[in-house]
């Protein structure tokens, strides 16, 4: 009601009864509570009253300008393209009410929007309600070496990392608090069960809860033709001797499966300067890909780097 009021001179009980979804009787209830506050609301009755805000509180006081709303609601925006509770949308309905701008503005945010990711945050929206709800949950999970297991879950915070998302609670199975990657959830049934939330420890959550591998120094030459992917994994800083074509940069990768991922998908357009440990790695998993498709044609040793 406040940031309406701070926008408009003057709205009706009626409009304002509309917009929120109530009877004018509660909007006039709303208005008393507000001057106790302390916020100077006046309403007045007849063919051109309405509710308004005195003047010289909207000049000394203002909460909040038409820039400040128009970015909230970008920032808003963001978060509901992750995921789209009725609480987010119902936010966003009411802001947009209060503010009309003349452009499409100068910031737009967009996440991927791949067919995994949609699945995913329909999953995040209905473990956000599970928390809500102090719901307990139970689900068959895929650990990182493929091991699957049966949880059953206290839910307690839902985070989104690296483009990943993760519920965190307490595990009944192992009697502390874990956390979880939701595309690592294969079967999932929200129990008819509510629980006593517990106290969580300062700080539990803080970490995703994943043990960091172990980062070398990986030395690269690359064509520029992979440049943007180098700065926005790594930032511009870590370049160094560029020229029209080429340019080095000085990594620090991860000793594992995924380090050798990220190499191979920059192609031929990166060569590895030094790192021999790191390149040792790599041509053993190489071989692994490699020998998951076995041929006989003998034009195929010329291309083997392992010979």
């Amino acid at each position: 009601m406040v940031m309406w009021l701070l926008r408009e001179e003057r709205v009706s009980a009626k409009e304002m009864a509309t917009e929120f979804e109530v009877t004018t009787r509660t909007i006039y209830r709303d208005v008393d509570a507000l001057n106790m506050a302390g916020i100077p609301i006046y309403a007045t009755r007849g063919r051109n009253g309405g509710i308004g805000i005195l003047p010289n509180y909207k000049v000394d006081k203002k909460l909040l300008t038409e820039a400040d709303i128009g970015n909230l609601l970008v920032a808003l925006g963001g978060v509901q393209s992750l995921i789209d509770t009725p609480a987010i949308r119902e936010t966003v309905q009411k802001m947009r009410a209060m503010y009309q701008p003349e452009d499409h503005g100068n910031l737009y945010i967009q996440h991927a929007d791949w067919t995994g990711s949609e699945e995913l945050k329909q999953l995040a929206v209905q473990f956000n309600l599970a928390i809500e709800k102090h719901q307990l949950v139970q689900f068959s999970y895929s650990d990182r070496e493929g091991n699957v297991t049966m949880r059953q879950l206290e839910p307690y915070r839902l985070t989104y990392k690296s483009e990943r998302w993760y519920i965190q609670g307490y595990s009944l199975e192992r009697q502390a608090f874990r956390t979880f990657r939701l595309s690592r959830i294969r079967t999932i049934e929200f129990l008819p069960v509510t629980f006593q939330p517990r106290e969580i420890p300062i700080g539990q959550f803080d970490n995703i809860g994943y043990e960091l591998p172990k980062f070398v120094p990986v030395t690269i030459l690359a064509d520029n033709i992979v440049r943007d992917v180098i700065v926005e994994r790594f930032s511009s800083r870590v370049i160094s001797d560029e020229s029209k074509t080429h340019f080095r940069a000085h990594l620090q990768l991860p000793q594992t499966d995924s380090g050798y991922r990220f190499i191979l998908s920059l192609g031929v357009h990166v060569k590895i300067c030094d790192a021999p440990q790191f390149v040792t790695g790599l041509r053993i998993y190489l071989g692994r890909v490699l020998g998951q498709y076995p041929t006989t044609d003998p034009q195929f040793k010329l291309f083997n780097p392992f010979d």
